[in-house]
């Protein structure tokens, strides 16, 4: 049975234990419940800075960038809107295939903002043309290695705990537990 969003967040209340009760519905609503009303908030913002964490293997993806029709900085030759399900662009590279794979050339870029379209954007700049990033694209909970989703289950349950219950001792324990997964899944994110 595939894993959903509602399973992690209900781990994270089952760790706080006491009477909250499992959360319901679907993300990003989930239900009323005050649980759910926290979840709705917390779940994405707690994916997220765990996915920043480390570059987890799974969440690995390739996207060919897509140019903003501005002109590049000064230094740059090419403007690229960062990806918009993206969490982290780790690298860019040139179009696929390689010239020559067994000698890739590093690709020099750097994220800033601009206005495109009179809209503040997130961008790439890069002197490559047409180029790919291999990014973190928040990949669906049924593709998360298990120490992520414990990490993300046990981060959740420490600001639940904050936002339900207000209990500092809880959420201290959930902390510290959730950096212990951080940590054990940077060994293997590499």
């Amino acid at each position: 049975m595939p894993i959903t969003a509602t399973d992690i967040v209900n781990q994270s209340v089952w760790l706080i234990g006491d009477d909250v009760p499992p959360v319901t519905g679907t993300y990003p609503n989930f239900d009323g419940s005050k649980a759910g009303k926290a979840a709705a908030i917390l779940y994405p913002l707690t994916v997220r800075a765990v996915a920043r964490q480390f570059g987890w293997d799974f969440a690995r993806s390739l996207v060919s960038l897509v140019l903003t029709g501005n002109a590049a900085p000064l230094g740059f030759s090419y403007e690229y809107t960062y990806p918009g399900n993206g969490v982290e662009v780790w690298q860019l590279m040139p179009p696929q295939p390689l010239a020559d794979p067994n000698n890739p050339v590093p690709v020099d870029w750097t994220v800033g903002n601009t206005l495109v379209a009179d809209v503040q954007t997130k961008v790439i700049w890069s002197n490559q043309q047409d180029a790919v990033a291999a990014y973190n694209n928040v990949p669906t909970e049924n593709t998360w290695d298990s120490l992520f989703q414990q990490a993300v289950v046990r981060l959740l349950a420490s600001a639940m705990a904050m936002a339900l219950k207000g209990k500092p001792d809880i959420a201290a324990a959930m902390l510290e537990s959730g950096s212990a997964f951080e940590s054990l899944g940077e060994t293997r994110a590499g």
